[in-house]
Parts: C-alpha cells; sequence; structure tokens
C-alpha cells in the first residue's frame, strides 16, 4: 500500500499551504466577515428606520411615514414590506396607479405573501382588470388551498373572460373542498349550457336531484331548466312528480304559471293566477310575487290598472294578517303618481297592523315634516322611538317638534338620550344636525356654555353644517366674542348660500361688531336695499324686524342718519317681537343706541 506523501504519513494531517495561498486565504476570510457586518449592520438601520416609519404611519402621520419608508428603500430597495407600505399611502392619498405599482413589486419580490397578493388581487378587481387579477388569485388559491372563497372569484372571472373550462374547474376545485351543492350545479350547468354541451349540463342537474331527493323547490329549479332549454315534456313531467308529493308547493304554483304564459295560454294563466291570488291559504311570499305581476301588466298596458285596484280591494276587504299586501298598494300608489295624502292613509293602515313598520313610520314622518304639522310627527317620531328607540331620526324629529312647541326640557332630554342610545352607523350628517338643534335650545335657556359646547360638537361630525356655523357665528357677534372666528364660519355659510337673508345678515352683522361699517352695508344692502320703496320692504315677507333693524344701525354708524331713522321706524312697523327693547329709545333720540 502506497504511503501518501503527506507530512508525517499520518492521512489525517492536511498538506501544509505555501505562504502565498495563506495570505489569500486569510484575506478571504476577512472579506467575508467584514461583509457581513456590513449585511447586519445594514439590517439593523433597516429594522430601526421601518419600525419608526410605523409608528408614524399609526399615529396618522403619514408625511413622515413615507419619508421614513423610502429611506428603508435607499437602504434595501428589495424590501417587499416596505414597498408594500409605500403602496398603501399612495393608495389612501388617492394615487392609484402608483400604490398599485409598489403593491405589485411587493408581491414580485415575496410571492408567498398572501397579504400582498391579497392586496394586489383586490385592487385588480376594483378596477376590473379580471386578465391582471386572475394570475394573482391563482398563486394565492396555490397559497390557500383550503380558501372556496378564491376559487369561487377565480370562477366568476373565468366566466367574465369566456374560460368556461377553467370556470368549471375551478367549480370543481370548491367542490372537492367543500362538497356537492345546488349552488355549484346550477352554476356548472349555466357554464356547461353556454358552451353547448347539453349532456354535460344536465347530468349537473340530475346530480342536484339525486344529492337532495326530498326538496321539492330543486326539482322545481330543474323542471323550470329543461322548459328554458326546450325540452317541455321533460319540465312537465317534472312538475306532475312534485305536484304529487306537495301540490301546494308555491315555487311549483310560480314555475306553472310562467309555464302558462310562456306558452301563451292566457286565459288559463289568468284563472291560474287570480285563483292563488285570492285563496285564503296562499303564503304571504307568494300573494306578493303575485301582486307584483299584476303591477307589471299595467306597467306595461295601463288598461289593466282598474282590475289591479279591485284587486287591492278584495284583499284587503280581509283581516290582514301582516302589511306585505299594503305594502304593495303603496309602492303601486307611488308608482302610478297618487296624491300624497292617499300614500299616508294606507301607511296608516300599515301601522295598524304592524305597529313598528319601519317603512309607514318614515313615509308618515317626511309627509308630516313637509306639512308643518308638529303634532303630526311628535305623534309619528313617538311611536318610531317605541319601537326603534336605536334610530336618531325619531329621536331628532321628536326633539324639534317639542322645541317648536315650547317644550325644551323635554326636547332636551329627547335629543341627549338620541344620541347616548343611537347606532354606530348614525349618518354624521344627522348626528351634526341633532347637536345643532341641542345648542340652539341651550342658547334659548341661556345655557351658553352648553350651547357653544353642542355646536362645536356638531361642527366635529360634519364642519359645513350651514345652520349651525350661521347661529354659531351669530351668538358670538351677540356677546362680541371670537369675532374672526365667527366672521370665518359666517363667511362659509354665504359661500353655501349667497343670496340667503338670514346668512348674509350674520356676516354684515358681525363686521358691523368689527367696526367694518363699509363692508357691512355692502352685504346688508342685499338683504335690506334702501333704495326701495317703504311698502317693498314692509311686503317682504322675509324680512324680519331685527333684519331692517340692524341696517338702520349700519347706516347710522357711516353717518347717514336719515336712511337709518327710516330704516328704524320700518322694523317697528313690521310689528314682530324680533327688534331689541332699544328700538323705541333709537327712533325717539335719532341716534344708535347701544
Amino acid at each position: 500500500m502506497a504511503i501518501p506523501a503527506c507530512g508525517d504519513g499520518n492521512p489525517r494531517v492536511r498538506r501544509l499551504q505555501s505562504p502565498r495561498a495563506a495570505f489569500w486565504h486569510t484575506l478571504a476570510f476577512v472579506l467575508v466577515f467584514l461583509l457581513g457586518e456590513m449585511d447586519i449592520k445594514a439590517q439593523t438601520n433597516f429594522d430601526y428606520f421601518y419600525i419608526e416609519a410605523e409608528k408614524c404611519r399609526l399615529a396618522d402621520d403619514y408625511s413622515s411615514a413615507m419619508d421614513l419608508y423610502r429611506h428603508c428603500l435607499d437602504i434595501n430597495p428589495e424590501a417587499p414590506e416596505a414597498l408594500y407600505n409605500i403602496g398603501l399611502l399612495h393608495l389612501y392619498l388617492r394615487s392609484d396607479s402608483l400604490g398599485t405599482a409598489y403593491i405589485k413589486k411587493a408581491s414580485e419580490r415575496d410571492a408567498d405573501n398572501p397579504y400582498y397578493l391579497e392586496t394586489l388581487a383586490a385592487l385588480y378587481l376594483n378596477r376590473r382588470d379580471a386578465e391582471a387579477a386572475i394570475p394573482v388569485l391563482e398563486r394565492l388559491s396555490s397559497l390557500k388551498r383550503s380558501r372556496s372563497d378564491i376559487l369561487s372569484q377565480l370562477a366568476q372571472l373565468y366566466s367574465t373572460v369566456g374560460d368556461a373550462d377553467k370556470a368549471i374547474g375551478a367549480l370543481n376545485r370548491i367542490e372537492l373542498l367543500e362538497g356537492p351543492s345546488p349552488q355549484l350545479s346550477v352554476e356548472k350547468f349555466r357554464l356547461y349550457k353556454e358552451k353547448g354541451q347539453l349532456d354535460s349540463a344536465f347530468v349537473q342537474l340530475q346530480a342536484l336531484c339525486d344529492n337532495a331527493p326530498h326538496d321539492m323547490n330543486l326539482r322545481v329549479v330543474v323542471g323550470s331548466q329543461y322548459l328554458q332549454a326546450g325540452d317541455t315534456a321533460k319540465a312537465l313531467k317534472i312538475y306532475d312528480e312534485v305536484r304529487r308529493q306537495e301540490p301546494t308547493n308555491a315555487n311549483l304554483q310560480l314555475a306553472t304559471l310562467e309555464y302558462l304564459h310562456g306558452s301563451n295560454q292566457l286565459a288559463k294563466y289568468d284563472t291560474m293566477r287570480d285563483s292563488l291570488l285570492f285563496h285564503s291559504e296562499t303564503p304571504s311570499q307568494l300573494r306578493v310575487l303575485l301582486l307584483r305581476s299584476y303591477i307589471a301588466d299595467v306597467q306595461r298596458d295601463s288598461t289593466y290598472a282598474p282590475k289591479l285596484v279591485a284587486a287591492f280591494d278584495t284583499l284587503l276587504a280581509r283581516p290582514q294578517q301582516d302589511a306585505e299586501v299594503l305594502i304593495m298598494k303603496a309602492a303601486y300608489q307611488v308608482y302610478s303618481k297618487q296624491p300624497q295624502e292617499e300614500l299616508c292613509k294606507t301607511m296608516r293602515q300599515v301601522l295598524k297592523v304592524e305597529p313598528g313598520n319601519e317603512t309607514a313610520l318614515r313615509e308618515l314622518l317626511q309627509y308630516y315634516a313637509e306639512q308643518n304639522d308638529d303634532k303630526g310627527v311628535e305623534d309619528i317620531s313617538r311611536r318610531g322611538l317605541n319601537y326603534h328607540p336605536e334610530e336618531l331620526a325619531y329621536a331628532y324629529y321628536l326633539g324639534m317638534a317639542l322645541a317648536e312647541q315650547r317644550k325644551l326640557t323635554d326636547a332636551t332630554d329627547v335629543l341627549k338620550q338620541g344620541l347616548r342610545v343611537r347606532t354606530e352607523d348614525a349618518h354624521p350628517r344627522l348626528v351634526s344636525n341633532v347637536f345643532g338643534v341641542l345648542g340652539d335650545i341651550y342658547y334659548q335657556q341661556q345655557k351658553e356654555t352648553e350651547a357653544f359646547a353642542a355646536y362645536d360638537s356638531a361642527l366635529v361630525y360634519m364642519e359645513d353644517n350651514i345652520m349651525c356655523l350661521n347661529n354659531y357665528a351669530y351668538y358670538l357677534s351677540l356677546k362680541g366674542e371670537q369675532l374672526d372666528r365667527a366672521e370665518e364660519m359666517s363667511y362659509r355659510t354665504i359661500r353655501q348660500e349667497p343670496d340667503n337673508i338670514t346668512y348674509l345678515d350674520t356676516y354684515a352683522w358681525i363686521l358691523f361688531k368689527k367696526g367694518d361699517f363699509a363692508h357691512a352695508r355692502t352685504y346688508m344692502d342685499k338683504v335690506v336695499n334702501p333704495e326701495k320703496t317703504d311698502e317693498e320692504i314692509l311686503a317682504d315677507d322675509r324680512l324680519m324686524g331685527n333684519l331692517i333693524e340692524h341696517a338702520g344701525d349700519i347706516y347710522a354708524h357711516l353717518d347717514e342718519p336719515e336712511i337709518a331713522l327710516r330704516l328704524w321706524k320700518l322694523a317697528k312697523e313690521k310689528g314682530d317681537t324680533t327688534c331689541t327693547p332699544q328700538l323705541k329709545k333709537k327712533i325717539k333720540r335719532k341716534k344708535y343706541i347701544k
């Protein structure tokens, strides 16, 4: 055996390196070590700035967050988490195309991250880009094999782009996960029929029946599909089988009506429909569907209207177990543009059958509000609160009605209770209006602190609540406080409604309180034009006495005492209760009195 030429003859001892080789080996080791140290330092820097970016994002400081995420990309341009979060920020800032590009890049860098893929798929779906969404969803489905919702989306997209085979494939994958279902069978039936493969299509229908042999409603669905496919004999055979099992099956009766109408057997159709409609045992849901078919007839041909009215009269002459027929009558009254009073009469009948019916309550509440019928509003609002205490609208209208009747304490209690128990999805405009009304009531009760707090709350929920802005600004001006803020709020109202004399008066009065009399006159002349005759000013029902008095005050400060005196006298002649107690003294002394 040959002895290895290696050091002391021990085969485990390595051959000694030359000095040059040892140098290069040491240099390589140092370089690897230094590069590793650099990578660790870069990663540490990246992690620090990424965490800081996340803090800013969670604090809603999006500008700083964007800068920090970009710095992260300067450190590691391929970092998918930074790319993804920059994309989300761009989406939040409405830069949809840029945001999508970043999220797409993040998904490419980390193709196994389901969160990135799901976000990207949703972006493509929102812009209806099926071609782009499909491969993303396919990748996602391979990562999340138990997600049937992804497969369902794929099936829909494949159907949209006309690829029935892949749509069916996606449905088959759902079936493997969840087992057979009527929905899957019906959808595969539709796709096979779309492809022209009728034999495969009807296999699905047969599977539908086999999987639920006692479900007569499914058999009716199958029969209807055969009817649509032109196989009338097969459809009628199935209908007969169902009729033997369940003679009163509602779906069967509707399907039979559809068959009679489609085959132009109109006399039989009318007889059967009337028989079902007026039969005392007909289910309410079926009766409603039949009434809809009557209304559809009227929509096609108005000569059917008397027959429909007679049908309503016949049905409503009986004791009503529910409000469905009355609701259908109301729907027809809206369609046929019958007088509002007739519609409300029907809605009151609805409340006799179903006292908490929201459709009727809301319709009647709107009607009474439009009629300025405070008693009617109060009655319906109380009913609504009794059955739906969490609905803020009823508290709002009841509070308004009570306030109009000067029942201020009761109104306050109702509004505050409504705010306490309102649902989370109460519309911000409605919440703002409730706080605004509370502010008005508090001010009438001389509770200025509470009033201004309520106005502030109203503006939090809706910053452009112009009625609140106007009242808040006017009351601040009366106190002579925060006049700059009052001017800013008032100006926002006249920008939205430049011809509203109440808002113009408020703005002019704030300028007056600030000593800017010339500009105040510019706006006040749009309210009370001194060039008009006395008769014209007095005949203007929009002008209250206090508006005319304000105009006189402004002219008094512009050293035009004759115009001021004339306007003060007209304000007094208006005869309402809106003028200040000082008006008589102003007229007597012919000068402005604070």
